[in-house]
């Protein structure tokens, strides 16, 4: 068994309720697209996206620890391989229609583990029912509390956001005395809802500590490249292979938030031949003169 620890930042630009889920600017929610910014898309980046603002984390999920059965390799060939969601992945919520808030399903869900060196692993879930395959992919949680906070703290390195809008703000105030155009405009846009945001007994802050758990098992054919005996075992293509993290530390200001997780691979040894001796042949049988 391969085992891979990844983790990193995640972007997802998307309208909140009581918008439609496919609002593209937003409206009545607490996310809007500001000037000269584009559409709203729902897509999880978790490579760096086309877009992001000023001031948000840099995105990108890699792998950060591996454990070949269940011992750590310090020097693995996929630590630092970037984790990626393939083919538009989104939350399929769609305001409660599919499902409720902290609930929401990630479809389609296609996961790559790729290397600047030419390793890649890449599986999918393909549904049971293709013309609903929500229910199988629904967040089996929404965890909140204080431990959870904290440990959203400890892995994101924000204890208390709200000071990191009061910083951000500073630093946006700056950037927009100095633009033009449509970029001053957004930046005026989103000092405003931030100012208004800190002010506010209430605010989108209280997502940040929560987080949302999945476990995904991938059955399709895997695609597997650039493998060598040095990785370990050869993923295996009959077994599942078994995929789980939460998702938390959202960022309603840089509409990204933070994952974290592991994805198990079952491996298989390549026959051995046996040792010289071990089994009789032709030459064998005719030296020991057996009829």
């Amino acid at each position: 068994m391969i085992t891979l620890f990844f983790k990193g930042w995640f972007q997802c630009r998307l309208a909140t309720d009581p918008d439609p889920h496919d609002e593209r600017r937003g409206v009545s929610g607490y996310v809007h697209a500001y000037a000269g910014e584009p559409d709203l898309d729902r897509l999880i980046h978790w490579q760096p996206p086309p877009f992001s603002r000023a001031e948000a984390p840099a995105v990108g999920v890699t792998v950060q620890r591996v454990s070949v059965d269940g011992g750590d390799v310090a020097n693995h060939g996929l630590i630092g391989a970037r984790v990626s969601l393939l083919d538009n992945a989104k939350f399929e919520g769609r305001n409660g229609v599919i499902a409720d808030d902290g609930k929401e399903p990630i479809y389609p869900f296609h996961l790559r583990v790729q290397t600047t060196t030419g390793i890649l692993l890449q599986r999918q879930i393909v549904p049971y029912d293709p013309d609903y395959p929500f229910a199988e992919l629904l967040a089996l949680a929404l965890q909140v509390g204080p431990d959870v906070a904290r440990d959203v703290a400890a892995q994101t390195g924000i204890s208390d956001l709200k000071a990191e809008w009061r910083r951000r703000v500073g630093v946006l105030q700056t950037l927009a005395d100095a633009a033009t155009g449509a970029t001053k405009v957004g930046l005026g846009e989103r000092i405003a809802v931030l100012s208004r945001w800190l002010a506010a007994p209430r605010s989108p802050s209280q997502f940040f500590g929560a987080r949302m758990t999945y476990d995904y098992a991938l059955r399709s054919l895997p695609v597997v490249t650039g493998w060598s005996a040095t990785l370990g075992g050869t993923p295996a293509a009959d077994d599942e292979w078994r995929v789980r993290f939460w998702l938390g530390g959202w960022d309603a200001d840089t509409l990204c938030g933070f994952c974290d997780g592991v994805l198990e691979v079952p491996t298989t040894l390549a026959p051995q031949a046996p040792p010289v001796g071990s089994r009789d042949d032709d030459r064998d049988s005719l030296m020991r003169g057996d009829s």
